[in-house]
């Protein structure tokens, strides 16, 4: 008896907007490479009556027709990128999180856009980006509206100090589907205590970090013995490393805890850091082993 392998879908939030559709080229290159269909999701983000209003019928007839046009251009740019792409369409009338995050599956991954602001504006709470990242069940691919540039073949992987294997495997595993090399990244910094001493816990020199992160990769990295891996310790602050360590790559992979608050919008500040201010497509990979209280930054 053979074994099922789930296979899951590329699942993007699009909307009207020009980055909207950079994300759909992105993501239907991505599903081609990775072998999967994609799937094209318009939330209209309607009223319901859970909040008390009424909607009219003709209000909401109109949404769902010129949703249906949407999806069925933004599905033929798909398909003339990518021919014999499998590329389904669906019009929600909930907002885009809720059903983004309510339709990814374990095995699924999540595309969407951004307008790619820096600074304040890029860190703006309760963006659909920020929010779909920090709750879905299944990996989220951020991807800026930056101009159309062929990225090597590459994937950065940032690792903290024990890092959880969940975004270790999402990142070899997608170098294996896309044929693609690995390159781990540990950035850090000396941390003195109140009383000058640096802490004794941590890896205090550049081998001490090289070992650890090569114990942190070992058991995925036999599973695939092939693939060309790269480990880079760098000293400094871990955003703007791993922005510079990624910049061409073809997409930097990073893990988020999640807290369960239902309103909770936090990734933690590298996570959000790079969602803010990378040019390259950052993937959000949720941990959710441990605890509530654990406070990593990734």
């Amino acid at each position: 008896m053979t074994e099922h392998v789930p296979v899951g879908r590329v699942l993007v939030g699009v909307d009207p907007s020009r980055h909207a559709a950079r994300a759909v080229d992105w993501a239907a290159g991505e599903a081609a490479d990775r072998r999967m269909p994609l799937h094209l999701i318009h939330a209209l983000g309607l009223p319901t009556d859970r909040a008390g209003a009424s909607i009219p019928a003709e209000y909401a007839l109109a949404g769902r027709s010129a949703s249906e046009v949407l999806l069925a251009q933004l599905a033929d740019r798909a398909r003339r990128a990518q021919p014999g792409l499998n590329v389904t369409t669906q019009t929600s009338d909930f907002g885009a999180v809720e059903t983004l995050t309510g339709l990814g599956g374990h095995h699924d991954l999540i595309v969407t856009g951004t307008r790619g602001h820096g600074g304040f504006a890029g860190l703006l709470l309760g963006s659909v980006s920020l929010r779909t990242a920090a709750h879905a069940h299944c990996p989220t691919v951020v991807v800026r509206d930056t101009p159309e540039e062929a990225p090597r073949a590459e994937i950065v992987l940032g690792v903290e100090r024990g890092q959880d294997p969940a975004p270790i495997r999402f990142a070899f595993e997608s170098c294996a589907r896309v044929g693609a090399r690995l390159t781990v990244v540990r950035a850090w910094l000396s941390a003195p205590s109140y009383g000058g001493h640096f802490l004794t816990d941590q890896p205090a020199t550049e081998a001490e970090h090289l070992a650890d992160v090569e114990k942190l990769i070992a058991g995925v990295r036999a599973q695939h013995p092939d693939l060309q891996v790269e480990i880079r310790i760098l000293r400094g602050n871990a955003v703007p490393s791993l922005i510079d360590a990624a910049r061409g790559a073809r997409l930097v992979v990073l893990g988020a805890h999640r807290r369960r608050a239902p309103l909770s919008v936090g990734v933690g500040y590298v996570v959000q850091g790079l969602l803010a201010h990378a040019e390259t497509p950052v993937a959000v990979v949720p941990i959710t082993a441990r605890g509530a209280d654990d406070e990593h930054e990734h």
